[in-house]
Order: structure tokens, then sequence, then C-alpha cells
């Protein structure tokens, strides 16, 4: 999906995308949350045996909220850094949530392989952006312009679901919003006021 920009007096921009590298760290906490509650009676996305792929068997809820926040780190500070291929250029994060053997090299791979299966179809990248459809878009922008009186672009990374292992990821003019945010009508009073929160340089 292009950027979408919209551009009012204001210069005020916004612009929104779904990075491969955070929606996958998504899927790998929701594999991991799923085997620790195997009873739940509503299982996150995917519901699937990772227990062959060499997760992290310690320090893995820690381990996830350095990786996460590094991840973080490079796609609010690089827009470039994002794209299909990021998984394997910088694998030398991801790979930290897998034991450093020949179980989590090959439990890496397979999930790369598992996440990129979804992701690049139309159930995957290209249906989490659609759920911030022109019209959700607009009324977001809206309010936030109401607000935002500075020529500067906010950049909005979409996830499928929520972070759970990790704290909510605030940088100027840079933010992290699951698809439920924007979905759910009565979420989205906070989800400005977080925006908002953004919008400056602290």
């Amino acid at each position: 999906m292009q950027d979408i920009i919209e551009d009012y007096q204001s210069g005020f921009e916004l612009e929104v995308n779904a990075p491969f590298s955070l929606n996958y760290l998504i899927l790998i906490q929701n594999i991991y949350l799923n085997s620790k509650n195997k009873d739940i009676e509503r299982p996150l996305f995917p519901y699937v045996d990772g227990s062959a792929w060499g997760l992290l068997e310690e320090r893995f809820e820690e381990t996830f909220a350095e990786v996460w926040r590094g991840a973080v780190d490079k796609n609010s500070k690089n827009y470039m850094y994002d794209h299909n291929g990021v998984l394997q250029l910088d694998k030398e994060l991801y790979q930290k949530l897998f034991q450093d053997n020949e179980s989590g090299s090959f439990g890496y791979l397979e999930s790369v392989k598992f996440f990129l299966g979804w992701w690049n179809g139309f159930h995957g990248k290209i249906a989490i952006e659609a759920v911030f459809d022109q019209d959700k878009m607009e009324k977001v922008y809206k309010e936030l312009a109401a607000s935002v009186k500075i020529d500067k672009r906010l950049r909005i990374h979409l996830v499928y679901d929520k972070t759970v292992l990790a704290v909510r990821s605030e940088r100027p003019w840079y933010a992290v919003v699951a698809i439920e945010e924007i979905f759910i009508h009565k979420k989205r009073p906070k989800l400005i006021s977080e925006l908002l929160k953004s919008c400056v340089n602290f």
C-alpha cells in the first residue's frame, strides 16, 4: 500500500503503513502467549504449534520487550528500515527470541516463512492496511489536525493485534497502533489522545 497522506491547509500530514518487522513480532508474541495459555477460550492469531521452533525457554518476555524496543527505534528513526527482506537483513535482532542452537536457527527460518506466507497475501498486509480506509483515515486526521498546528508528518505503523509483552511505543512523530484501536469506535478517543502525545518533540 502506498503511503496515505492527507494534506490540508495546516500542513500537518498523516502516513499509515503496516510494517513487516513489528507484525512479525506480534505473531511471535501471540504464538508464545498461546503456548502459555493452552486452555484459553479464544486463542490469539495464529493458533499454531511452535514448540519445534526453539523459542527461548527462559527470559522470553524480557527479551521480547528488548527486541520490540529495538525494532520500534529503528522504524521510528529510519522510514526505509522496514521492507520485505528486513527479517533476513536484520535477523540478528529478531533471532534473539530463539535459542542459540540448531533448533533455534531452524525455528527462526520456519517462523519467517510462516509469517511471509500469510503477510504477503491479500489476507495479510493488504487486509491490515485496509482497516484504515479513507473514511477512518479522514476522521482520525481531522481530529488530530484540530489540535496539531505544526507542519510535520505523523507516521503510524499498524499492527494486527495488541502488544502485550512490551510497553506502548511512543516516539516523536511516530506511533504504533493496533487495528482494533481504529476499528472499534469507542477506543478512538483514547487513540486520539495517544497520537497527540506523539505529535510533539519530547
